[in-house]
């Protein structure tokens, strides 16, 4: 796996071209929700495999390394906590196939449906390098049918210039060129639900088609 490829996946979490990475992510228990329709195999339109399963997640501890969850099929009468879905992402890259996992939540803020995304599993075995590594959240506005997934990341260039301009206001810090959102829970979804609805605040629509 090249290193440009690692660091995207394992730092920044980022699924998307487009996407702000959160130290925080954008759900608590209460938003969560179950939908069947999210299981499944989807592929996107450059090849990309996407393999969503419901599976009950533990940890094995933040120092343990490489990344080994534990995935255990959820018990049909626990509650909300086991409202969790295991995300397999496959990309294609320079003829390799290029592998990972990702806890991710389903969840509802007002009438708008996000999914939140967490790097779990990745190919990363140089341990001082594996300590300077930080899981960052990521989250999208999707839509679900029967054969269709349509996802819309918050777009990094218009919170810039808005953050520039002091018309939004945010907890974050500045990693270069790119923002990293440190707002905890509800300050996030605060802005979710503000910004979630407004057009030049979202990606174009990335559309996955079921296998």
């Amino acid at each position: 796996m090249k290193a440009k490829t690692i660091f995207l996946i394992a730092a920044l979490a980022i699924l998307a071209g487009s996407c702000i990475p959160s130290l925080f992510p954008l759900y608590t228990q209460d938003d969560l929700l179950y939908d069947e329709r999210l299981e499944g195999t989807w592929e996107d339109g450059d090849n990309g495999i996407w393999i969503i399963e419901r599976l009950e997640y533990h940890n094995r501890g933040i120092f343990d390394y490489p990344f080994d969850p534990t995935w255990i099929e959820p018990d049909q009468d626990s509650d909300s906590l086991s409202i969790r879905y295991r995300l397999t992402v496959k990309e294609f890259v320079e003829g390799d196939t290029v592998e990972a996992e990702f806890l991710i939540h389903l969840l509802r803020l007002g009438d708008q449906q996000y999914v939140n995304f967490y790097p779990d599993d990745y190919d990363l075995h140089h341990g001082f390098l594996h300590w300077h590594m930080v899981q960052a959240n990521n989250f999208s506005k999707i839509s679900i049918s029967e054969d269709r997934l349509t996802l819309r990341f918050f777009d990094p260039d218009y919170l810039r210039q808005m953050i520039e301009k002091n018309r939004i206001r945010i907890s974050h810090v500045w990693l270069d060129d790119f923002i990293l959102l440190t707002a905890p829970t509800p300050e996030l979804q605060k802005f979710v639900i503000k910004y979630g609805n407004e057009e030049d605040a979202l990606t174009g629509p990335e559309v996955f088609n079921r296998i």
